[in-house]
């Protein structure tokens, strides 16, 4: 059965999604992921030709960030929970902002790790975002309005990588930095002035009251039925992916690109990266809706963990440029049925009052995989072979996989769709 809503011609509902919540939170998640995507191509090269970092360096770079984000993400997670996700949301964005501007103008390299730690302290957009969107829809509807989180996520992805390759190219690579602030000063002021507050005064007001009686601590939230479980898949989600993205740029020059004038190599790794953000959003669009329909939660994120890892065992087992570029969408397709399915099914098991905090701490054990996965990628990297972050990550995705198949057995307060 079909919503109203549905039945709207698609240029109505573009009309009503952009004056609803959900168009400021889409944008929060976008430039947030945009400006990721940008450091992609742009963080190695710009480390290296400008400030002379070695490989370990640069791969520190992201642990910087994401070791910040480890320690800051509950806390941002259980202040919104406190004082609503709205000024949560603000202070977050202005992290990013600032990350952009120091990032863009940094003079040597301590700057550049200081524009990563300052982003990873206030890097809380995308948990409070969803949070936000478990706020506001209705729990069987809940992978869905996640989904927009990750349609942003794939929309970011798709020109991030490519804009910040051809900027840097063509202007250097401080210009992408300054252009992904203009970005985000415009949306900055679309939560100011659009995005009303999803927890009422009343509400907030019980959460504080039950907040300082008791504070929850990651044990208690860990006891609770399957948690463990998800927090475990979305550790090794996160260490797989990161340890293939922190060497990618490493490994498509050594590899695939050798050879090749290094600004067309540049240019090509950003467009195949946004390609496979493309593949995110028909993801998001087409495909996480009509399967949480036919198979739930469960199936959607044990069979994302698969297909994601198809991509790496082929750049492992045959790296050719042909073969990689048509596969390596399939990364996509995967995180963008791995993560709504995962924070849909986080919703389900934990009591609403601190889903904030859940998925704040789920970010956090995120984290984890984030800060160990390019320390793990570069040792592997420099002393084994370029291919064998590639090897690792496609084990883990696996294993993983097979891992995940224990979801069916996690009793659900809002129960997701049996097979």
């Amino acid at each position: 059965m079909t919503s109203s809503a549905d039945n709207l011609p698609v240029g109505q509902r573009l009309a009503r999604f952009l004056r609803s919540p959900l168009f400021p939170i889409f944008m929060i998640v976008f430039v947030d992921v945009l400006g990721f995507g940008i450091t992609i191509p742009v963080l190695p090269l710009y480390a290296q030709n400008q400030f002379g970092a070695g490989p370990l360096q640069i791969t520190l770079l992201q642990s910087a960030y994401f070791l910040a984000q480890f320690f800051a993400s509950p806390q941002l997670g259980r202040l919104s929970d406190k004082h609503g996700r709205r000024p949560v949301l603000l202070l977050s964005q202005t992290g990013t902002l600032a990350a952009f501007l120091i990032s863009g103008s940094a003079i040597g390299l301590p700057m550049l790790y200081f524009a990563r730690i300052i982003d990873g302290l206030t890097g809380g957009n995308i948990s409070v975002a969803q949070a936000y969107l478990s706020d506001v829809t209705e729990e069987k509807n809940r992978a869905q309005g996640i989904g927009i989180v990750n349609a942003a996520f794939g929309t970011g992805f798709l020109f991030g990588p490519a804009f910040g390759a051809l900027m840097a190219s063509q202007f250097g690579p401080r210009v992408p930095y300054f252009i992904a602030a203009c970005i985000s000063i415009l949306t900055i002021s679309l939560t100011y002035f659009m995005l009303p507050e999803s927890l009422t005064p009343e509400r907030r007001a019980a959460l504080k009251m039950r907040l300082g009686a008791k504070k929850k601590s990651p044990l208690a939230m860990f006891a609770l039925p399957g948690v463990s479980l998800l927090m475990f898949i979305a550790f090794s989600g996160q260490l797989a992916f990161f340890a293939f993205q922190s060497i990618w740029v490493l490994w498509a020059e050594k590899v695939m690109f050798a050879g090749f004038d290094p600004k067309v190599g540049q240019q090509a790794i950003g467009g195949i990266l946004s390609i496979v953000g493309f593949t995110g959003v028909l993801t998001q669009a087409f495909l996480v809706k009509p399967i949480v329909r036919r198979f739930g939660e469960r199936a959607m994120v044990a069979g994302g963990l698969l297909v994601r890892s198809v991509p790496w065992v082929l750049m492992t087992a045959a790296p050719y440029l042909l073969l990689i570029g048509l596969a390596a969408p399939l990364i996509s397709m995967g995180n963008g049925l791995i993560m709504p399915g995962l924070m849909a099914l986080l919703t389900y098991i934990v009591p609403p009052d601190e889903r904030g905090y859940a998925i704040g701490l789920s970010e956090s054990v995120q984290g984890l995989g984030r800060i160990s996965a390019p320390l793990i990628a570069g040792l592997l990297f420099e002393r084994v072979s370029p291919g064998a972050p590639l090897a690792f990550a496609a084990v883990v995705g696996i294993l993983s996989a097979g891992v995940a198949l224990a979801l069916w057995r996690i009793p659900m307060a809002t129960p997701a769709k049996q097979m």
